[in-house]
């Protein structure tokens, strides 16, 4: 099934899709017709079926009979933040697209002492636009319910300000003294919320380290083999969905 987002909240059971992305998207590149189907969520993160009943070329919209859908969510029964320090370009959209893919719901960019990149602040903004929408078309793509934020801070230290309720730090350090144990047991607490910080190519520096251990995030390793910095926070969300979706209890 093909999903969109709206921003409205639908009440009624019908409803004008008038955002020219989604109206392209839908009528222009999948030309889809009356009588057709899609699906749409809300901004309660609500899934409807929509049976579209008019295309209005002129004013570039189309006009939708919905239906709640009640299948389950696809979201991940905890809320997820992963904190990576600046890489490539490159690799910062593909963190922010399989992260989306993978149940984050909120992903931030930081600035770190052996960060290979470092964002201009006239640059951003424009950025941010850029992987905000790379994230709208993987959530939808993966049908998701959220559309993950995607945050920008220009210094390590602003993150004791994202806080959740369990807060990690992926330290190869960890993994190469065997202490892989250690995110083991803090899932099984089964947090509310947790955020996972990474590193860049080279690195977490030591006292970047010792300052986020001192505002309470815990230094855990990830299995005994040291990966890349963009392959660390797909192998944490996928150890998420493992245990929080996948495992009986």
């Amino acid at each position: 099934m093909e999903q969109y987002f709206v921003k409205e909240t639908i009440g009624q059971d019908k409803f004008v899709i008038d955002d020219i992305e989604s109206y392209k998207h839908i009528v222009k590149v999948l030309r889809h017709k009356v009588g057709d189907v899609v699906y749409l969520v809300d901004n309660t993160e609500s899934l409807f079926a929509a049976t579209i009943v008019a295309v209005d070329n002129d004013n570039s919209n189309l006009t939708v009979k919905v239906k709640k859908d009640d299948r389950p969510t696809t979201e991940l029964p905890i809320g997820v933040t992963i904190a990576c320090s600046l890489s490539k370009k490159d690799k910062v959209e593909w963190i922010t697209q399989k992260a989306t893919e993978l149940g984050s719901k909120k992903i931030i960019f930081f600035n770190s002492k052996y960060s290979i990149m470092h964002w201009k602040s006239n640059v951003v903004e424009k950025k941010l636009v850029r992987l905000q929408e790379i994230a709208k078309n993987a959530a939808q793509q993966s049908k998701r319910r959220v559309i993950p934020e995607v945050v920008y801070l220009d210094k390590l230290d602003k993150l004791v300000d994202m806080k959740e309720d369990t807060n990690l730090i992926a330290y190869e350090e960890s993994a190469k003294q065997g202490e892989i144990s250690l995110l083991a047991q803090t899932l099984q607490k089964e947090p509310k919320s947790i955020m996972c910080t990474f590193g860049p190519e080279g690195g977490f520096a030591s006292d970047e380290v010792d300052f986020l251990n001192q505002q309470g995030f815990l230094s855990v390793g990830l299995g005994p083999r040291i990966m890349r910095a963009e392959t660390a926070p797909m192998y944490f969300l996928s150890v998420l969905s493992y245990k929080y979706e996948l495992t009986v209890k």
